[in-house]
């Protein structure tokens, strides 16, 4: 009777005197380039391990890629690998291709592909951004043709092998309208989201559609003031977003903000990122 009643007493003192271990704050890795000179165009990581308001670099890889200028990394994590896809050219410099690298550590990368634009007359192929729907891995580019004036327009291009080192020609996604760079498309539910910059009003918008990737796109309003550009986000432990946007108009710097449901979100504040420009954050 005595041991019996000691153990039930011992089991209501450890249910008391152990809570449950809290969840820890999301690590995350941000790929990123600093700037415009030539020498900051190249890749750098950052970490960070309070989810993702504040970052210290990890490593400056020293990777510029086989044009001497990497811009725009959209880093992956995929069969054990790491992969970045991105701009080969400055924003003043015809571009008709973006490439991709891979890694085992983050710090040595390998160009494995370089993927045309396939868009007769192409002037600018900026800012590929992965997106991941199950096994299928894509990328939705920026391309911008020499025949038109303000006409970006994005187009997905879609892997052909689990290496990523094959991709399909390009299909653009319908709807979403003329001029648009940037676009950064999340899936939650049946609905496709996709936040990308107006390249002629200067906004970030928030789009989304529930028909398919490619068609159905309709323009849910602004976020924020005019000024930012590079929308990326990220999934964190506790099932909300982040998402990062660029302060180009006043130098550079990445901003952040947080959603529960993709449609409302906060007010920007500094990430903390010294140095930071147009990139992406992947969970470590």
């Amino acid at each position: 009777m005595l041991s019996r009643w000691l153990a039930v007493l011992l089991g209501a003192v450890a249910a008391i005197a152990v809570p449950a271990a809290a969840n820890a704050a999301t690590t995350l890795v941000y790929a990123t380039f600093k700037g415009d000179a030539q020498a900051d165009e190249e890749l750098w990581l950052y970490q960070s391990t309070n989810g993702g308001t504040s970052y210290s670099v990890l490593s400056d890889t020293n990777f510029h890629g086989p044009t001497g200028v990497l811009r725009d990394p959209s880093i992956l994590k995929h069969n054990g690998r790491y992969y970045i896809a991105y701009t080969v050219q400055s924003w003043t410099t015809n571009s008709t291709y973006f490439n991709i690298a891979s890694s085992t550590n983050l710090t040595t990368w390998t160009n494995i592909a370089s993927v045309p634009s396939g868009i007769a007359n192409t002037r600018f192929t900026w800012a590929p951004e992965f997106y991941v729907e199950g096994n299928t891995v894509r990328i939705i580019t920026s391309v911008a043709a020499t025949t038109c004036s303000n006409c970006f327009r994005p187009y997905v291009y879609t892997a052909q092998n689990s290496a990523l080192t094959s991709w399909s020609g390009p299909a653009q996604m319908w709807g979403l309208g003329t001029n648009h760079i940037d676009t950064f498309v999340v899936k939650s539910g049946s609905t496709w989201h996709a936040f990308t910059k107006d390249e002629t009003g200067k906004y970030i918008e928030h789009w989304t559609t529930t028909a398919n990737l490619y068609e159905g796109w309709v323009n849910r309003g602004r976020l924020w003031s005019s000024g930012y550009e590079g929308p990326s986000l990220v999934r964190l432990d506790n099932g909300s977003w982040r998402i990062y946007v660029d302060r180009y108009s006043t130098g550079g710097g990445i901003y952040t903000a947080t959603s529960t449901d993709l449609n409302t979100w906060t007010g920007l504040t500094s990430a903390g990122c010294s140095g930071c420009r147009h990139g992406t954050a992947i969970a470590r």
